[in-house]
């Protein structure tokens, strides 16, 4: 019987058995969306992964007595869907600027080398016309999704993590066509793209915390988590391009701090606004 050990909140739980998963995931103890990890497996991945396909893990349990399910798995699948649906992000939380920036840099602090190569390989990557447009977001968004995985379980941010091509249609052209309207949006009267930007503000958080989610599914998302914090947001935000404006002063240099800080904060911020995750 497999030995499954969940991470929530920072903290590693387990081992579980299969059975016990699936009554935590019925009474809402722990959800599809939780990282995990049993013997094998090279690093913690969310219960709902390939890792964790041929477990059975999300029908739900005949009884409390139930043994390990031998039936055809029609049914998981709908149970499933039901639990991903009631995982899913509404918003309803809110977030401290101060204390996001804080837990940012304390991310830096934590993953220095890998934060600063991240920026310069993402200058370089920058400067390819086309081919930066493309991979800029995608490794914005792996690096996010590393920053999820050292708040959950304190996993080092490594930068092969930044060239997760998995679900990369979804995490670049949602950004894309996110960009595209947020411009069209500045075209006409500034306000309206604005709006946009403060609506859309955690689609990268969400595509990093949510793998598989598509892009539009993400757009969705953002706009009912920033909902009620799109003011706060917007602070943040002008927060965030003076602490970059100042950081240029000394050479740019300090942007090799800033940047990875910053979008870790963000994250952080979308962590405590998505309420019900």
């Amino acid at each position: 019987m497999s030995a499954i050990y969940i991470s929530k909140n920072g903290q590693q739980l387990g081992p579980y058995s299969v059975e016990q998963i699936n009554e935590m995931l019925e009474q809402q103890q722990a959800l599809l969306t939780d990282d995990a990890w049993m013997e094998g497996m090279q690093g913690w991945e969310p219960i709902n992964s390939e890792a964790f396909a041929d477990l059975e893990i999300g029908q739900s349990a005949a009884s409390d007595t139930a043994e390990v399910s031998t039936q055809p798995s029609q049914a998981p699948t709908q149970a499933s869907s039901a639990l991903v649906e009631t995982a899913v992000p509404t918003g309803g939380g809110s977030f401290s600027i101060g204390d996001s920036l804080s837990e940012g840099f304390g991310f830096f602090k934590a993953n220095a080398g890998a934060s600063i190569l991240f920026v310069l390989i993402s200058g370089v990557v920058g400067a390819i016309p086309f081919v930066g447009a493309l991979l800029m977001p995608l490794m914005s968004i792996n690096f996010m999704a590393g920053v999820k995985r050292y708040r959950n379980n304190a996993t080092p941010f490594e930068m092969g993590q930044l060239f997760d091509f998995s679900h990369a249609v979804d995490k670049i052209v949602g950004a894309l066509v996110v960009g595209i309207l947020i411009m069209i949006g500045m075209i006409f009267l500034i306000v309206p793209g604005i709006i946009l930007a403060l609506m859309w503000a955690f689609l990268y958080c969400v595509l990093a915390d949510r793998p598989g989610t598509s892009f539009t599914e993400a757009m969705k998302i953002s706009a009912a988590v920033t909902k009620g914090n799109r003011f706060s947001i917007f602070l943040f935000m002008i927060v965030c391009s003076l602490l970059a404006f100042v950081s240029m002063i000394p050479l740019g240099l300090g942007l090799l701090v800033t940047i990875p800080m910053i979008q870790a904060a963000m994250y952080c911020a979308y962590e405590s606004c998505k309420g019900n995750s």
